[in-house]
């Protein structure tokens, strides 16, 4: 964290403030702050976007063992055309930058360099049942790595499927045994 910034945290009552990068895709970025607009890195961060606004961002928690690290994401879109670009199937997947910051409450300044909380992923959105409130569940690399992918398999059969009349695993035994990645197997009866 920057010097700067652990100082004015330390202060009497900072004013701090979260900084939201969506990266939609090559030419849409959306900038959101929890209030007013700030200055950073050549751009501004503004509550009210064109988008609509940020809701929540709700408590980062830090994955252990076989958890990952999870955050939610709740919008307030502007317009149903904002709703509609923000639940189009394309925007999945579209990178999320969550920055924690303190400004200056006399120049509106941002006080240091902002702290990176989370980087991860929009996933499935989700709508609330009042107010039209858009909720994502942010998706984090790790999280994509422990994703179940039942349908690849460390056979020579799949093996030859990706790679036609490739044998590398053809004269290999023992790889009908499961395998756990970033997991701890279970406990069997029999060993």
């Amino acid at each position: 964290m920057d010097a700067d910034l652990i100082a004015e945290l330390a202060s009497k009552a900072p004013f701090t403030v979260i900084l939201v990068t969506i990266k939609l895709d090559g030419s849409t970025t959306i900038r959101w702050t929890d209030g007013g607009f700030v200055r950073w890195g050549g751009e501004v961060y503004r509550a009210l976007t064109a988008w609509g606004t940020v809701s929540e961002v709700g408590e980062i928690s830090d994955g252990v063992d076989a958890e990952v690290t999870s955050c939610t994401l709740s919008l307030m879109p502007s317009s149903d055309d904002a709703f509609a670009d923000l639940v189009a199937p394309e925007v999945q997947g579209a990178e999320v930058l969550i920055h924690f910051g303190a400004v200056d409450f006399e120049t509106g300044r941002l006080v240091g360099e902002p702290d990176l909380l989370l980087r991860a992923e929009l996933d499935e959105p989700r709508l609330s049942g009042t107010g039209g409130e858009l909720s994502y569940d942010l998706i984090t690399e790790e999280a994509r790595m422990l994703e179940a992918n039942d349908e690849r398999r460390l056979t020579n059969s799949f093996h030859q499927s990706v790679w036609p009349g490739e044998l590398g695993l053809s004269h290999v035994d023992g790889l009908t045994k499961k395998i756990y990645w970033r997991t701890t197997a279970p406990n069997n009866a029999i060993s």
